[in-house]
């Protein structure tokens, strides 16, 4: 049986009790008698005993009981049918409230508690119940009992068990792991070639997840497509379903999830019994700038077979860009070129760009295609337009020895000036005065925007990086790592950020609103790391020029790494595929 939430949390008692020997006819409440109402015991007569918790709130001490039944917290009334059996004669027909406010209704922070005592003479009976979130009966059906057989024997107190189905209005399909994106309207992605866990949970008709044994089992089927390995909820994990990916790049599955109940629930009126959904598997590429070897290499997962190696017009790469189309961009700093490469990138650059170039460092692509080049030996940002063959746009205002670039969502380009200590802040056009960044900059050395669009500054002489909050004219947050030489800053997923000290060996990791002391310390296999990313199971990838290698880290990255690129030259910088 399934752990109840405590917002799902409720009693149901249905006990039949012999007060004399003497036989009478059946009582019942008259039409429309709220929850506390009773009838005479006449001679003879047994009490059913009705006792109905609604639910209210997380939090109760009684969180992990566990029913055989439903309660919705959005119920407010509830209908009651008792015949007998054989026969199937009416005896009791009503509707009762079961709000706060209700006559035999007593209300707590966890649940309102409603009685319902009804008379009967022995013998024995069926009985149904239904719960509606609306009063009288009226709304939506949240609930629907199953016909339940019970005898009232004269002389004993007799306890019936009743199992109430969740009527279910919605199917809802989520993940909480790192690396399955999107939605179930959306479709997921799941990136890599690990199982991935996925939540299915029915919801009733106010939205309130469908619990205890009252919920539906799952089965989850094959639609269209092939590749993913399927494993369907079992008894221990009735709410799980395990996709286990193809490991082939953009493979893509349909689904179909149908929950099945041991009665007549999904034939209701409202009933949604199934529900469709799409994933599809992503394999990130790898790249790799070997500054030292002049060319990129490319890795797939799990980055233990031998690289794709692109070098035609590659010299000493700097930086690494990728725009939507998968195109790679190259800044090689050596020939003061910017060259372009199409998939599967290992032909001549589709582009090569040159006009006004001089020590070409950081990258920066917008959501139009646009390069921004960090121009770092001619104090100025280069602005290239595809298809990337004309003259470019040139930023100087406030420039100075820019080797980092970045653009938020909004087309807002930020520039790291190593040379003047400053951050400038430019809109589009970008041709006016920009806004100016010096409090907390001292040599700042690169740059990371998270999904809020806070901008982080990675500090060389200072002590670590930098937090700037929209519109990034008021004083900074500051992240100490207490370690010197700080060279890369970056983001993972869920908004935490991670600062490399170069010459203190260590990744030091803060987390939102980062104010506080870091949470955790990366230093197994760190040697001099220069550069960090993040691929979409949000797996740490580190640069480190001290070993000329790139290791690979596990959440939470305080263990050992799980990979190890070596043989490298010079790794200053890293891109995944989107």
């Amino acid at each position: 049986m399934r752990r109840v939430p405590p917002f799902h949390r409720f009693t149901l008692l249905l006990a039949a009790l012999a007060l004399s020997s003497c036989a009478s006819r059946a009582g019942a409440l008259p039409p429309g008698t709220a929850g506390g109402g009773s009838t005479p015991l006449g001679h003879g007569r047994g009490a059913v005993k009705f006792t109905i918790s609604v639910p209210k709130a997380a939090g109760t001490a009684a969180a992990q009981r566990r029913a055989p039944k439903y309660i919705s917290p959005a119920t407010a009334s509830m209908t009651l049918a008792i015949s007998t059996d054989p026969g199937g004669t009416s005896v009791v027909d009503e509707t009762v409230a079961l709000t706060p406010t209700a006559t035999g209704c007593t209300s707590t922070l966890a649940s309102t508690q409603c009685t319902l005592t009804i008379a009967l003479d022995p013998g024995a009976y069926d009985a149904a119940v239904s719960t509606y979130d609306g009063a009288n009966a009226t709304g939506n059906e949240l609930s629907q009992g199953q016909l339940v057989d019970f005898t009232v024997v004269q002389g004993q107190t007799n306890a019936v068990a009743l199992a109430l189905s969740g009527v279910p209005a919605a199917l809802q399909v989520s993940s909480a792991a790192a690396a399955v994106h999107g939605t179930q309207s959306d479709g997921f992605t799941l990136y890599g070639t690990s199982a991935q866990k996925l939540q299915v949970e029915a919801l009733d008709a106010d939205g309130n997840v469908i619990v205890g044994a009252g919920s539906p089992t799952f089965t989850l089927a094959s639609a269209s497509g092939s590749g993913f390995t399927v494993t369907n909820p079992t008894a221990s994990t009735p709410n799980t379903v395990v996709l286990t990916p193809p490991g082939t790049n953009q493979q893509t599955e349909s689904f179909t999830l149908t929950a099945a109940y041991g009665d007549d629930t999904c034939s209701l009126s409202g009933a949604v019994c199934t529900t469709n959904f799409t994933v599809k598997n992503d394999i990130q590429t790898l790249f790799i700038a070997n500054y030292d070897a002049n060319d990129v290499l490319a890795y797939a997962p799990s980055y233990t077979s031998a690289p794709t190696t692109i070098s035609n017009s590659v010299d000493e790469p700097y930086a690494l860009a990728m725009d939507a189309a998968e195109d790679l961009f190259v800044s090689n700093y050596g020939n003061n070129t910017v060259t372009e490469y199409a998939p599967p990138w290992t032909g001549a650059p589709v582009a090569t760009m040159s006009s006004g170039l001089d020590g070409p460092a950081g990258l920066a692509i917008d959501a139009l295609g646009n390069l921004f080049v960090a121009n770092s030996k001619a104090n100025s940002v280069e602005e290239f337009s595809p298809p990337y063959t004309g003259a470019p746009t040139t930023i100087t205002t406030g420039v100075d020895q820019d080797f980092y670039v970045a653009v938020n969502a909004s087309d807002t380009l930020f520039v790291a000036n190593y040379g003047n200590n400053t951050m400038t802040v430019y809109t589009p056009p970008y041709s006016g005065t920009p806004t100016t960044i010096t409090n907390g900059v001292t040599k700042p050395s690169g740059l990371a925007l998270n999904a809020m669009g806070d901008l982080f500054v990675v500090d060389f002489n200072g002590p670590g990086a930098t937090e700037y909050a929209p519109p990034y004219t008021g004083p900074p947050t500051t992240m100490s790592t207490g370690l010197p030489g700080n060279e890369a800053v970056a983001t993972d997923a869920v908004g935490n950020a991670y600062v490399a000290s170069d010459e203190g060996d260590t990744i030091v990791e803060f987390a939102p609103p980062y104010t506080g002391a870091p949470v955790a310390t990366t230093t197994n296999g760190v040697n001099s790391p220069v550069a960090l990313a993040f691929d979409g199971a949000n797996d740490m990838i580190v640069g480190n020029v001290g070993r000329a290698n790139v290791t690979v880290y596990a959440p939470p990255y305080t263990g050992s790494p799980f990979a190890t690129i070596s043989g490298l030259n010079g790794p200053q910088a890293l891109l995944l595929t989107p």
